[in-house]
């Protein structure tokens, strides 16, 4: 098992905070028809449509669905809208629709025979190769609606346009959906810390791989590092330096934006090394229970990591000065935990400006007092 049955929460994980207005946005959506056969295309020959970004999930229609969905192109019926990122590079990638893509190229290229058809019965454990050449016509020719969202859509705007789009059937996580939006360099570094030995043993794999949940904390904590270690260095594409201002998903999606950058890549190799050792390092101090606050009355149920303990202690332990005298150490990060929980259980919104400064200002407090 890679996590505790619990563990799909975290401790103060707020939910996303949420922006009405867009002074001066510029909205850009798209609406395409392409057919089925030109979907084929623009996958396999051109590759310019990515049906398979790391955001996705697993594929999980049963053969059934699939038979299903073939059945009503060949009937003509109308399928649902399918959403799409256009990057700047013109690369799309798919948002919402994937297993219908999936579903569909998969039957033309022949991987699986129609099943337990409920109308078109006759054509029952028939492959695309077997159907009369009228049918494979009809289903080559088939029109399929797109929506796709392009540049120079804002990134926030973009991102709650994808929580719109994504509130009907199995919502994608904001994490599942920065990777659609922002899908590159940061997101196979994110992954690649996830899935390490160092990040498994120091969170004592508490930090579930389900719906990216592992992702979305070492984001987090891997960018609020950069802007409280190497302040005014991560710049918007209007080279204004990257600030935080209480909104999360917004701050989370300009970072993810610099991360991707050419000349940002050296800078996200150096934190995966960084994040890695300290992870190493958390764990040969502290054990599995570095991000759990002491549970609340003894013999009482292990908490849930914490959302912001993991930050500050990965922030703390990025530091060479916590690599000596463990005893000492371990002593100081017990005092400094207890106090953080104190702290964290008058607080409402742990996630505004103001409370994100204060505790990355005790951390570098405790830094400068070793």
């Amino acid at each position: 098992m890679d996590a505790a049955k619990d563990d799909d929460i975290l401790e103060n994980e707020e939910l996303p905070s949420s922006v009405s207005i867009y002074p001066d946005a510029k909205i850009r959506i798209a609406k395409e028809q392409y057919s089925i056969s030109h979907l084929k295309t623009l996958v396999e020959k051109r590759k310019t449509l990515k049906i398979d970004p790391d955001f996705q999930r697993n594929n999980v229609w049963k053969s059934i669905q699939g038979a299903e969905l073939v059945e009503s192109v060949l009937m003509g019926i109308p399928i649902p809208v399918i959403y799409l990122y256009q990057a700047k590079n013109g690369i799309m990638q798919v948002v919402d629709g994937r297993q219908r893509i999936t579903a569909l190229l998969q039957y033309l290229n022949g991987k699986f025979a129609l099943r337990d058809l409920k109308i078109l019965h006759n054509l029952n454990d028939h492959r695309f190769s077997a159907l009369d050449p009228v049918l494979q016509g009809l289903f080559e020719d088939y029109q399929l609606t797109f929506y796709i969202i392009q540049p120079p859509t804002p990134e926030r705007v973009k991102y709650d346009i994808f929580d719109r789009v994504n509130r009907g059937g199995t919502k994608l996580t904001h994490q599942e959906m920065r990777n659609a939006l922002y899908n590159g360099y940061i997101t196979k570094a994110l992954k690649e810390v996830t899935r390490s030995e160092e990040f498994r043993k120091a969170t004592g794999r508490g930090i579930s791989p389900k719906r990216m949940k592992d992702q979305y904390a070492l984001l987090r904590a891997m960018a609020f590092y950069m802007l409280f270690s190497r302040p005014g260095m991560m710049r918007d594409e209007s080279n204004e330096q990257i600030e935080y201002k209480s909104d999360i998903d917004d701050f989370l999606a300009k970072v993810m934006v610099w991360f991707n950058r050419d000349d940002s890549k050296a800078t996200v190799d150096e934190l995966v090394l960084t994040f890695k050792d300290a992870f190493r390092r958390c764990h040969e101090v502290l054990g599995e229970d570095a991000f759990r606050f002491e549970p609340e009355t003894p013999g009482a149920k292990r908490r849930a990591v914490n959302m912001p303990l993991f930050e500050v202690m990965s922030y703390i332990f990025t530091d060479p000065a916590v690599r000596d005298d463990v005893p000492m150490i371990k002593e100081s990060l017990g005092n400094f935990k207890h106090e953080l929980d104190s702290w964290l259980q008058e607080q409402g919104n742990v996630d505004t400006s103001k409370n994100v400064l204060w505790r990355y200002e005790q951390a570098g407090e405790f830094l400068s007092n070793l």
